[in-house]
Order: C-alpha cells, then sequence, then structure tokens
C-alpha cells in the first residue's frame, strides 16, 4: 500500500477508543497519524419517558436514529420493558451514517437511509420511502442540541403526508470548556499536524477559542474539515475557512476528503 503522507489528523469528535474507532483506522490504512479529541461530554435524560414511548413502539411507523448516542439511550430504556426484540422488529429503522446504523443493528434493528449523510436528506428519504405507508407517526430520540431540521422537514409534509413526530430528548450534550491540555500535547508531537476534523457544530466555539492559544495551529496553517454542512456552516460563522466537508459521516468520506 502506497503511503500518502505521516502527517497527523486530529478528529474532534466523541464515542469510540482509540483502539475500535473506524475514522482512525481509516486514516491508518492509508497512512495517516490519527488522533482522537473528545470534545464533548455526554448525560442520558428522560429515560423513563422514553422507555414509556418505547413499549408503544409498533404505534409508529418508524423510529429515527441520527447519531449513536441515541441508539445508546434506546439500549438503555429497552431494558425496563417486556419483550424489546418484538418491538424492535415492529417497525422501520432508519438512521444516518454508518456508525449510527451499526449500532441500531446491534439492538436488532433493521436499517435504511444511513447513505443520505444527513438529517435533511434523511427526511427526504423516509417521506419517499413512506409514499404508501397510512401511519406516519415518526419517533425521534435526540440530544437536547439536536437542530430541528428533520422534525421541519417531515412536518412540511403534514399537509399531504400525515406525518406527526414524536421528538424526545435522551440525552444532553455537554461541550468541554476548554481543551488546552489535549492540544498541547498534540502540539508536543514532533508529527507535524496536517487537519484538524470537526465532527460536532456544538464544539466549534470552545475549538476556535482555543486554537488561538496555538500559533502554529492557525486556521491558515492547518487544513480545516467538517462533518456535514451544518458543522461547515457553524465554521463559517466563526470566520474559519473549511478545506472540504464530508457529505456523508462515515471514514471513507473523510479520506476522499483529505486526498482530494
Amino acid at each position: 500500500m502506497e503511503i500518502q503522507n505521516s502527517n497527523l489528523v486530529v478528529l474532534f469528535k466523541s464515542g469510540t477508543t482509540d483502539d475500535n474507532d473506524p475514522y482512525l483506522k481509516a486514516l491508518e490504512c492509508h497512512g495517516y497519524d490519527g488522533h482522537c479529541i473528545p470534545i464533548l461530554d455526554f448525560h442520558f435524560i428522560n429515560l423513563d419517558l422514553y422507555a414509556q414511548l418505547l413499549r408503544k413502539l409498533d404505534q409508529y411507523l418508524a423510529i429515527v436514529f441520527t447519531s449513536p448516542r441515541a441508539v445508546q439511550a434506546t439500549r438503555l430504556a429497552l431494558n425496563s420493558t417486556d419483550n424489546p426484540l418484538l418491538l424492535i422488529q415492529s417497525v422501520k429503522c432508519y438512521t444516518v451514517g454508518k456508525a449510527t446504523a451499526l449500532a441500531a443493528q446491534k439492538l436488532g434493528f433493521q436499517t435504511s437511509g444511513e447513505s443520505t449523510g444527513n438529517a435533511e436528506l434523511l427526511s427526504q428519504f423516509i417521506v419517499e420511502d413512506s409514499e404508501q405507508a397510512k401511519n406516519r407517526e415518526v419517533l425521534f430520540p435526540c440530544g437536547n442540541l439536536c437542530r430541528d431540521v428533520l422534525c421541519e422537514t417531515l412536518k412540511a409534509h403534514s399537509q399531504y403526508k400525515r406525518f406527526s413526530v414524536t421528538e424526545v430528548k435522551v440525552y444532553e450534550t455537554i461541550v468541554k470548556d476548554d481543551i488546552s491540555d489535549e492540544i498541547f500535547m498534540i502540539t508536543k508531537s514532533k508529527v507535524p499536524v496536517d487537519s484538524l476534523v470537526m465532527f460536532s457544530p456544538s464544539g466549534v466555539p470552545v475549538l476556535t477559542k482555543t486554537l488561538k492559544k496555538f500559533p502554529q495551529l492557525s486556521v491558515n496553517s492547518v487544513k480545516i474539515l467538517a462533518v456535514g454542512p451544518t458543522t461547515e456552516g457553524e465554521l463559517k460563522k466563526h470566520n474559519v475557512p473549511v478545506y472540504a466537508t464530508l457529505r456523508r459521516p462515515d471514514p471513507q468520506s473523510l479520506i476522499d476528503c483529505l486526498q482530494k
């Protein structure tokens, strides 16, 4: 395999450890050094209320997941229900991204829509996929900082398609106040930083604030990549030039952007 370069790609994301993160594995396979810096913390909320809704899951057309964290909350809430597998098999399941789809599949859901890449495109996929459905009630577990794109797009079809979205906040996203220590350790490395990859719009303010402390990581010195158009828009609001935007939240999209 040809090594593309030996520069460092820093991922500002939450989730898996360095040992099993699919993005880090993809970077390594293509000759990049990868490192994750968690920029967000999470706490689960409203699990009792969510469990009550899950007990009536068979009354919905579908359940929609736009993050692995929502799937984790579902796993916890299902622990207090009877016959969780029967509930899981009673509805369609729509997801954004391969990581979210894989997490849902591990619970037993049969997923679709993961290749759409973002909530707006997923909602359009749901509308088209439900053309003949009489029941158009959708359960949407999400985080407290979730944008309203999916709900608004589905509800925009209510007059003709009769979509009804039950949105329940199942986790809180807490943005770290400062990540200076983590970035300092990166700058001590002898491997030059090639790219910074921002996964969530919620973490953009703390990232831009912290980068001002490190001139060697100025936006004119490293490439800034965004995962999805919403994160891209938030970076641009903070006057950060975006080198490339991943249209889908998956490792291959990251490699494609780095190699463009």
